[in-house]
Order: C-alpha cells, then structure tokens, then sequence
C-alpha cells in the first residue's frame, strides 16, 4: 500500500512510536513541502521526531516526492501530486484536509484506519493490531479509537 501522508499523520505515527512498523509493511510518500514542515522547521524547534524522519528518509524508508509541485503548503501539494494510479490514499488526521479531499474525490486514510488495514490484509496479527492501536491512542480522537478498535476486535 502506497500513502502520501501529510506532516500529521506522520508525526502522530512518530509520536506513538509506531512509524517504523508502518513503514516497514508501507511505502509512505511525502511532497518535499510536507518534508519541509516536519523536518526543516521541526529541527529548529527541536522536535525528536524531526530528527526520526530526516533519517528515515536518509536510509529510504520514507520516500520525500522529488516531483516539482508550485505549494509551499504540505496540504496543497498532496492535492496538486496525488496520482490514483500511484497512491492508494492521502494519509491524514486533519478534519479540515479529510473534508476538503473528500470533496474533491481523493481517498484518505486516517492512521488509526492505517492499522486496520494492514490487519485486514493479514500483515499484523490481532494482538498487534490492538497494541499498534493503543500506543497510537493519546495522538487519536476518542471517536477514532473507538470505531477502528471495533472494527479489529469483531475480525479476531
């Protein structure tokens, strides 16, 4: 499964510590402008997750979009770059984007929905599933939580 992610969902994936098991069964995708954000104006703020992607990108797990896009916003040029026959979805936990992209027929993918899959197509176990889940729960809404935990416990 191919994301293009925005710098959300992937600092909330760093966060709960669950990035690396997402890239290892993903290929997570992001525009420079959203590299930018994340790494470039993390670094000065000293944000550790800053310094985690900016080696994940080093050693090729996560794959920053070489395309030229016109958007300085992250936001914007997941729009201008999405390409359906690339990427299966935009990941994000952005209500304001989710709402916008659906508007404009782009799939997303919100993370925790992101461990559902992987679970349904039988690259985590159960057991993994729901830890992925809980150590993602602090970065979540509540409503998020709840339905993806449904959703991986009727499946066991």
């Amino acid at each position: 499964m191919k994301i293009l992610m925005d710098s959300d969902c992937l600092i909330k994936l760093t966060k709960a510590g669950l990035k690396e098991n997402i890239v290892s069964l993903c290929k997570i995708i992001i525009p420079q402008a959203v590299y930018d954000e994340v790494v470039v104006a993390g670094k000065k703020k000293g944000c550790d997750d800053a310094f985690v992607v900016e080696n994940n990108e080093s050693i090729g797990k996560i794959h920053v979009l070489k395309k030229i896009s016109s958007a300085n916003k992250g936001d914007d040029a997941l729009f201008e770059l999405f390409d359906r026959g690339i990427h299966a979805a935009v990941g994000t936990d952005d209500a304001r984007l989710a709402k916008r992209l659906q508007t404009n027929g782009i799939p997303f993918i919100l993370p925790a929905v992101i461990i559902l899959k992987l679970f349904e197509m039988k690259h985590i176990s159960y057991e993994k599933a729901l830890w992925m889940l809980d150590q993602l729960s602090a970065f979540i809404s509540s409503d998020e939580y709840a339905m993806t935990s449904a959703l991986i416990r009727r499946k066991p």
